[in-house]
């Protein structure tokens, strides 16, 4: 019988996501300490369940047949329920975005799971004005409901806690963490994947790394960088990942006339070599609730041209270039200009000395699942 701490971390959707790739860096680290399980409902994969399953911790899907979104929560939280009936964790850690979800926070409470945790990873929605308008009085309305279900509040930057929290409530912003031996520069892995995509030294290649999806914009990426390569045609852009764009940022690129130089990879097992190929990085997103893959990308020394929707603190070099996720395709295609007379770096000394590794996030998280659980013993 293991005498670990049971702790069972929840989230809706499994993809490869800034969600799915924290548990990856978290549940590895914390492994020796705790019995770990991850519980999913809608599990489409992620490039991170080999490495997860690896260091001996369960990916456990509750849904048995077709998945239909946020529609099946009653039913998902109804075999949550009988699945912590079963189970008896010591500690809950939903990692979600929307007050919705933290039903099934409340369903560890109506159990008696001592330890709850709320953990919000963003701080928007996607969707037309009319749906955004519904989605967002929905999620004001339940906030009032769930105040009283966590039993510790974390948020991945203040404007995740904002979104998430009500106001008077406090939360702990704990910090997302990169795993460096990933993310770190490669000039071999430059190499081989800029020869296998045909991409010779002199080229300049951008890149941006995330779900091809409303929320990221690369819509206004695609826009821009056509704009700057009738200045500089010796220039491709990457676009690391998947999702529902990816038929129309594909047809805007062939309208534009950029579809040979626009190259969707899919998505990547190995980002690490993708930055290592690139010379730029480039995130224009509506919104973020922090922005980790800006970290992966400081940790391999690519200079940055950022949305000021993604929060200030991911940037820990202190030199990246900053513009409004609204503002004009013109813009933004000057940002890629400037973005051009930043060079590489060495980006770990700045990764390291902060608290942004693995290890150091791991450990404070720890600490406070601990803390919490020294809380119910008093």
């Amino acid at each position: 019988m293991s005498d670990k701490i049971k702790l069972v971390h929840f989230t809706y959707s499994w993809i490869s996501s800034g969600v799915s790739g924290f548990l990856s860096n978290i549940t590895r680290e914390l492994k020796d300490d705790f019995d770990q399980t991850i519980v999913v409902w809608d599990d489409r994969g992620s490039v991170f369940d080999d490495e997860i399953r690896a260091a001996g911790i369960g990916i456990h899907s509750l849904c048995r047949g077709t998945a239909h979104g946020i529609v099946d929560l009653p039913i998902a939280a109804a075999a949550f329920r009988s699945y912590l009936k079963k189970e008896k964790p010591d500690i809950v850690h939903v990692h979600c975005s929307t007050s919705p979800e933290l039903r099934f926070l409340e369903v560890a409470k109506q159990l008696r799971v001592p330890v709850r945790v709320a953990h919000c990873h963003n701080a928007g929605f996607e969707g037309s004005k009319l749906m955004k308008y519904l989605k967002k009085e929905v999620h004001v309305s339940r906030k009032e409901d769930y105040a009283d279900v966590p039993t510790l509040r974390l948020a991945c930057s203040d404007d995740a806690g904002k979104w998430l929290y009500n106001d008077g409530e406090s939360y702990i912003v704990i910090q997302n963490p990169v795993d460096v031996d990933k993310y770190r520069f490669s000039q071999e892995k430059r190499d081989s994947l800029r020869t296998s995509l045909g991409i010779s030294e002199h080229q300049y290649a951008f890149c941006c790394t995330g779900r091809l999806s409303e929320q990221k914009n690369q819509r206004l990426l695609i826009t821009a960088f056509a704009r700057y390569r009738q200045r500089h045609p010796d220039s491709v852009l990457l676009l690391a990942g998947d999702g529902d764009q990816r038929g129309t940022l594909s047809r805007i690129a062939t309208e534009l006339g950029v579809d040979h130089c626009v190259l969707f990879l899919g998505t990547v097992s190995d980002v690490g070599a993708v930055l290592s190929a690139s010379d730029g990085y480039v995130l224009p997103s509506l919104y973020e609730g922090f922005g980790t893959s800006v970290l992966e990308a400081e940790t391999n020394g690519l200079p940055c041209l950022l949305s000021e929707a993604v929060d200030r603190n991911a940037d820990v070099q202190g030199n990246a270039v900053w513009l409004a996720p609204d503002a004009s395709p013109i813009l933004w295609s000057n940002g890629l200009d400037l973005l051009c007379t930043h060079t590489r770096y060495d980006g770990l000394p700045a990764i390291l000395a902060s608290g942004y590794t693995k290890e150091k996030v791991a450990s404070y998280l720890a600490r406070l699942y601990h803390s919490a659980l020294d809380e119910i013993d008093k």
